[in-house]
Parts: structure tokens; sequence; C-alpha cells
């Protein structure tokens, strides 16, 4: 089955990594667009988005 993926935070990677080997295709992920963190206003990726 081909599925579409949305979420951002960390707790949704394991879902994410999960669908491949059940025999699903992830045809396109959805997250929040990166955003600047710490000190130095750095721009970081989503977690869903590394993981992806």
């Amino acid at each position: 089955m081909r599925i579409v993926f949305a979420g951002t935070p960390a707790f949704a990677v394991p879902s994410l990594r999960a669908l491949p080997p059940a025999g699903h295709e992830v045809a396109l992920v959805l997250s929040q667009p990166d955003r600047p963190k710490g000190r130095g206003r750095q721009v970081e990726a989503t977690p869903v988005r590394a993981a992806a």
C-alpha cells in the first residue's frame, strides 16, 4: 500500500521507520518547515525530515 506520512516530532520517527518493513511504500513524507534553534539560531531539520 502506498502511504503519505505526516509527522514532525521525534516520536513519529519509529512509526515512519516501521512502515517499509511492514510492506508499505512511503510515497510522500510531510513535516513542518525547518526552524532556527538554539542560541546561535541555526536552522535545524525536524526529526522526521532527518529520518526520511
